[in-house]
């Protein structure tokens, strides 16, 4: 740089950098295996208590003597140390490292011929890997209809009936002061409670109140889903009167506020009682003020979920504002290192991917209820198990948004089919509306203000859905991903599956479910290729507690409507 002054007419010459020799190379390609995806654009991810293993293997005659992995795994975003690889054998090198922290990390491997004089640093880019707290291994999740349940005295007592059934995780419905649609997804307070829900015996107010709702979900081991809602607020809110600006604008509107919506059906629905958010507001103080309030909002309410170890889940994410998202997740992960995060996005799987590798979004919502005959579930099955290394997904039977299993699938009966299906033939999240397990024939209307509601036939199906939960909560291989077999044929009501156990090699299992709420099918499973050298086993199904000896390699089952078997297999002589 050159700088010309007025007063002397001379040219000052500014100093210049220093560039000092690092002694570093690219490598050459095509000369080592690695155990790790390096295209552009990949990326994998562990869990926080699981630790990262990597492979290197160099094709050459004279392999390196050092290997390091330069990384921020250890230490945050902006702190990289370099991790020694250990040589196993000449040319090949691996290493294992527990993670300390969830989130978004970067590696690249370089290692060195000559003790260190000069180090060749891996061709391929630096590889992404997404850590995530370790809860989002088994998800077991019940979501409660706050304004169906009483008040909050009531949501207490509602904890031990969830408990009971074998449910870790209360997905809550937003308890936020409503506008007047009395929508849970129109708040008119970002910070207090529904009039609603306070308990007339409590003289506490609302914030007291549901604290107290917090401690008892911790103190009975239930972590709890806080519903964040980001992208509109009621149109007739404290933020639309006080911040009108905040709003988008649309002047086709008598207050000039621009209507939040959705695509349904290749049809836009707009939602007159939400204003959108206007997140891309072209004023910077403007904008920075919206975006501290709507952070300090999410910071606020995602505090009582992690302070149960549990998530967050972010309401319609795929029409929010990406940049916004990924500036809050970032200061979530800040404020609360094992939350997580878990978002309603559909949309194809490169978009997903996309979004999940910037995000850090550690679980997405699946919709099975979209597959309800056996071909197409079992597709969809096979997907969440073939993606499961880069996606994961909570897979609930339905949500509050859809219809119950008596209007989806012809019977209330088919909840627990679908909810055995969905919890041990996927990846180990699942979950199951309020209702559900009393048998519920329609949908629950969660805009509006209830009370509570009756149901058909109260507690009808608990037994089931417990030993379902119980299998879920006692068997690793049910949250493993690729560890699935069908060996239904194709059938069209039937769905049956082996899985293998990875972490625990041993253990196996023998799904069935019959999808038809109708009529009873038979079927003979053929198990070549499982059971040992053609020989006996012994099949102790869990659901009924029975136990039965397979001669042979083929197992004659039959099942009544809605029927379910988990039969776990033993190779042992003993039963």
């Amino acid at each position: 740089m050159t700088i010309m002054t007025q007063e002397t007419n001379a040219v000052i010459r500014g100093g210049l950098p220093p560039l000092h020799s690092r002694s570093t190379r690219v490598a050459r390609e095509g000369h080592l295996k690695r155990s790790w995806p390096s295209a552009t654009g990949e990326f994998f991810r562990i869990y926080k208590d699981e630790p990262l293993r990597l492979e290197v293997e160099f094709i050459e005659d004279h392999p390196p003597s050092e290997v390091r992995l330069c990384t921020n795994l250890l230490g945050g975003a902006d702190q990289w140390s370099e991790l020694e690889f250990t040589c196993d054998r000449p040319g090949h090198h691996s290493l294992s490292v527990v993670p300390t922290r969830c989130g978004i990390f970067l590696f690249k491997m370089k290692y060195s011929p000559d003790g260190g004089h000069t180090w060749y640093l891996d061709r391929g880019p630096f590889t992404k890997v997404i850590v995530d707290p370790a809860g989002v291994k088994d998800i077991r999740m019940y979501t409660f209809i706050p304004s169906v349940s009483g008040h909050i005295g009531d949501w207490i007592v509602a904890l031990d009936h969830i408990r009971d059934l074998g449910f870790n995780t209360v997905h809550l419905l937003p308890v936020t002061k409503m506008d007047v649609s009395e929508s849970p997804y129109a708040a008119a307070d970002l910070f207090s409670i529904d009039p609603s829900f306070l308990d007339p015996a409590d003289s506490r107010d609302g914030l007291d109140q549901f604290e107290s709702f917090v401690h008892a979900a911790h103190d009975k081991g239930i972590r709890l889903c806080i519903d964040l809602v980001l992208n509109h607020i009621g149109i007739s809110s404290q933020v639309a009167r006080r911040c009108p600006e905040w709003i988008a604008v649309d002047k086709h509107e008598p207050d000039g506020l621009l209507r939040a919506g959705c695509w349904h059906m290749n049809k836009w629905i707009k939602w007159e009682d939400l204003g959108r958010i206007h997140y891309d507001h072209p004023e910077p103080l403007m904008r920075r003020e919206l975006w501290a309030y709507m952070k300090q909002y999410a910071l606020f309410w995602a505090n009582y979920a992690a302070y149960t170890g549990g998530m967050i889940r972010l309401d319609n994410l795929h029409s929010s504002h990406p940049e916004f998202i990924e500036e809050m997740i970032r200061d979530l992960r800040l404020a609360y290192p094992d939350l997580i995060v878990q978002a309603e996005f559909f949309a194809d799987s490169n978009t997903l991917l996309k979004a999940v590798s910037k995000c850090e979004l550690n679980l997405l919502l699946a919709n099975p209820w979209e597959h309800p005959f056996a071909e197409r579930l079992r597709k969809y099955v096979m997907y969440l198990h073939d993606i499961g290394s880069k996606l994961r997904f909570l897979a609930p039977i339905t949500t509050h948004d859809t219809g119950v299993a008596a209007q989806l699938y012809g019977s209330p009966d088919a909840a627990v089919a679908r909810y055995f299906t969905m919890a041990l033939f996927t990846t180990g999240q699942t979950g199951m509306v309020q209702g559900m397990e009393h048998g519920a024939l329609e949908k629950i209307t969660f805009i509006g203000r209830y009370g509570s509601a009756s149901f058909p036939t109260p507690n009808h199906y608990n037994d089931e859905i417990r030993r379902v939960n119980q299998l879920l909560q006692n068997y690793t291989l049910f949250h493993e991903c690729g560890n699935i077999s069908f060996v239904d044929q194709g059938h069209g009501a039937l769905m049956a599956a082996v899985r293998t156990g990875r972490q625990t090699p041993g253990e196996q299992f023998l799904l069935v479910s019959n999808l038809d709420t109708g009529h009873p099918h038979t079927m003979a499973i053929d198990l070549a290729g499982v059971v040992e050298n053609n020989g006996h086993c012994w099949l102790h199904e869990m659901i009924n507690d029975t136990k039965l000896a397979l001669e042979g390699t083929t197992l004659d089952i039959e099942l009544e409507p809605c029927g379910i078997r988990a039969y776990r297999i033993s190779h042992s002589t003993e039963r």
